[in-house]
C-alpha cells in the first residue's frame, strides 16, 4: 500500500525552528549575565551587541515558523501548541533585549543587585533547553514533566527575588526617579523568568498530549 505520509515534506524544519528559538533564548541568557555583571566596558557592550543578534535571529526565526505553518501539511504537533511556544521562546530573547536596551538608555552600570534574578533565568535557560531536546528525541514525558515542575518552582524563587528586591528599592532608592528606572528593569526581568515558565507549560501540554 502506497504510504501517502512518504510523499508529504517532512515535518523535521519545526524541530529545528524549536531547537534554534531555544538556543538563542539561552545565548542571550548567557550574554545578559556578563552585561549586568561585568565591569569591563569593552566585555559589556561586546554582550550588549550578542544579545542585540540573538533577538534580530530569533525574529527572523519566528516569522519562518509562522510562514512554514500557514503552507505545511504536516506538523509534529498541533500547530497552536507550536505557534505558542516559539512565541514564548521568542518574546524571551525579545524582552532581554529590552533589559539591554533600557540599561543603556538609562546609564545603569551598577546593578549588581540584578544577578539574583538573572541567575534564576540561566537555570530556567538551561532547563529549557533539556525540555526542548526530549520533545526533539519523543519517549521522554518523564523528563519534562520534571523540568516543568522545576521551571514553575524557579518562576515562584524569582517572584520572592522580586519582592526582596522591591522593598530595598523603597527603602533605599535616592530618589523616585531612580526607583522607577530600576523597577522597570526588575519588572522586564520578571517577564523574562515568566516567559521561561509559559514556555514550560506549553511543552508540558505537548509532551502529556502525546505520549
Amino acid at each position: 500500500m502506497l504510504n501517502i505520509a512518504k510523499l508529504i515534506p517532512s515535518e523535521g524544519k519545526f524541530y529545528t525552528f524549536l531547537q534554534q528559538l531555544s538556543s538563542e533564548a539561552h545565548t542571550a541568557s548567557l550574554h545578559l549575565k556578563t552585561f549586568v555583571e561585568s565591569t569591563d566596558p569593552a566585555a559589556r557592550t561586546e554582550a550588549g551587541a550578542a544579545i542585540t543578534s540573538c533577538k534580530a535571529q530569533a525574529k527572523t526565526i519566528s516569522a519562518e515558523v509562522t510562514k512554514e505553518l500557514c503552507i505545511s501539511f504536516v506538523t509534529p504537533f498541533d500547530r497552536e501548541d507550536i505557534q505558542n511556544i516559539c512565541g514564548h521562546l521568542y518574546r524571551i530573547t525579545k524582552t532581554i533585549e529590552k533589559v539591554r536596551e533600557h540599561m543603556d538608555m538609562y546609564q545603569m552600570k551598577d546593578a549588581i543587585e540584578l544577578a539574583r534574578q538573572v541567575e534564576v533565568i540561566l537555570l530556567e535557560a538551561d532547563g529549557m533547553q533539556i525540555m526542548v531536546d526530549a520533545l526533539i528525541k519523543g519517549g521522554k514525558a518523564q523528563q519534562i514533566i520534571e523540568k516543568a515542575k522545576l521551571l514553575d518552582e524557579l518562576e515562584n524563587k524569582g517572584d520572592a527575588i522580586l519582592s526582596d528586591l522591591l522593598v530595598t528599592l523603597i527603602r533605599e532608592a535616592p530618589d523616585t526617579k531612580q526607583l522607577l528606572l530600576r523597577k522597570d528593569i526588575y519588572d522586564l526581568l520578571e517577564r523574562v523568568i515568566d516567559g521561561y515558565r509559559d514556555a514550560a507549560g506549553v511543552a508540558l501540554q505537548i509532551a502529556l498530549k502525546y505520549n
